[in-house]
């Protein structure tokens, strides 16, 4: 369970700290705190106690003392640390490094400088005692690979092993998650961000649709219209935060679109499976979401997993092909089985409950263990005879 953000806003300038704390503020659940620093006061933290989860400080004609006072300090001593000055200054931003900047920034401040900030320090920040829930964000590395099918299979899975479990459907325009369940949402997922300020777990479960499996679903309901561009990532942040709070598992179900609200669940994710098929198309576009997801959203490579739909090992774009296009992924497999799938997908059942013996249920059952295991990336595989048509990536 993740509290609520706390951020020591100190400065010399009245003016500049009410700006920014605005912004701070306008960003979602965060507690800022405002200081202003007066006469000969040089230490920042002086008598801020307990340490808060980053201290923002806006340098002023005395920087210099200013950054030493926190260079002094036990490194145990020191939050995040995000330093605002003036532009060109070569000693200031290496001052500023040396004292533990995680950022420097110049006014003016552009919002999505501080949102990446945020998110980071979100996401970083330990969880304080209370339930552990983890979050999973399944994703299509290219449209139609199956990653709804693998969303709703996974948390159907984990909720008959007595983990209590939420399927989140992100796609507010074309979801259809509740098709797999044969149920029909009523108060669902954009109700729940438009409330997202005023929700508790107990608020929450309005809005979650239960399954006879115990599994929970929040999806949008027919009525509903809007897009993923008008979801702000701030109410996606609160929602899950609820849904962390009354869950072990929280599954979402990603549409293959990164913006904000996209991109602040997948940065929060504890795993995250993008699901592709085997074809040249399906692996470049793999490649792409992958160096989307690692050197942009900076996600870890060990949280990221392959999962390969309708398997076929005889397909030309074979496990060492896929394995040297996507170093240091884990790669899962799903037999080919369509007419299982699509009978499961038309009748609202999944597969555990209408083919409890078949390969594709069993194969299921096999990726939620391996994903339960220690993390591993196997062995080494050779390189491809598809070398030519897929560059390695680093």
């Amino acid at each position: 369970m993740r509290r609520q953000l706390e951020i020591q806003l100190t400065g010399r300038s009245q003016e500049q700290l009410r700006s920014l704390e605005a912004l701070l503020c306008s960003q979602g659940d965060i507690q800022v705190n405002s200081r202003l620093m007066v006469n000969g006061n040089i230490d920042p933290l002086e008598g801020v106690s307990p340490l808060p989860d980053a201290l923002v400080l806006l340098v002023g004609d005395h920087w210099e003392a200013e950054l030493m006072a926190i260079c002094e300090r036990p490194a145990s001593e020191r939050p995040p640390l995000l330093v605002v000055g003036p532009k060109g200054n070569v000693e200031l931003i290496r001052l500023a490094m040396r004292a533990g900047a995680r950022d420097f920034f110049s006014p003016p401040i552009d919002d999505g400088e501080i949102i990446q900030f945020l998110r980071e320090l979100a996401r970083d920040r330990p969880k304080v005692s209370g339930r552990e829930c983890r979050t999973t964000a399944v994703i299509n590395a290219k449209g139609g690979s199956g990653a709804s099918l693998v969303a709703a299979n996974l948390a159907h899975r984990l909720a008959r092993n007595d983990r209590s479990t939420v399927l989140v459907d992100m796609d507010v325009q074309f979801g259809c998650l509740p098709l797999y369940f044969n149920l029909v949402p009523d108060h669902g997922l954009v109700r729940a961000l438009e409330s997202a300020d005023n929700l508790d777990a107990l608020a929450m479960a309005a809005y979650v649709q239960q399954h006879d499996s115990g599994l929970g679903l929040l999806a949008s309901s027919p009525e509903d219209r809007a897009s993923l561009a008008e979801v702000p990532e701030a109410r996606v942040e609160q929602v899950l935060e609820v849904l962390g709070q009354a869950h072990d598992e929280v599954v979402v179900d990603l549409p293959r679109w990164i913006n904000g609200a996209t991109a602040c669940v997948l940065e929060r994710a504890d795993r995250v499976l993008m699901v592709m098929q085997q074809s040249v198309a399906h692996l470049h576009d793999a490649q792409r979401l992958r160096d989307v997801l690692v050197h942009e959203l900076r996600i870890s490579p060990a949280r990221i997993s392959v999962v390969v739909n309708r398997y076929d090992r005889k397909n030309d774009v074979d496990l060492n092909a896929i394995g040297n296009a996507l170093p240091g992924l884990s790669l899962h497999t799903l037999p080919n089985d369509f007419k299982r799938a699509s009978h499961s997908i038309n009748m609202g059942s999944p597969l555990r409950d209408i083919a409890p013996k078949a390969p594709l249920t069993r194969q299921i059952k096999a990726l939620v263990e391996a994903l339960d295991a220690p993390s591993g990336h196997g062995a080494v595989r050779k390189r491809s005879l598809l070398g030519w048509a897929l560059p390695l990536r680093h």
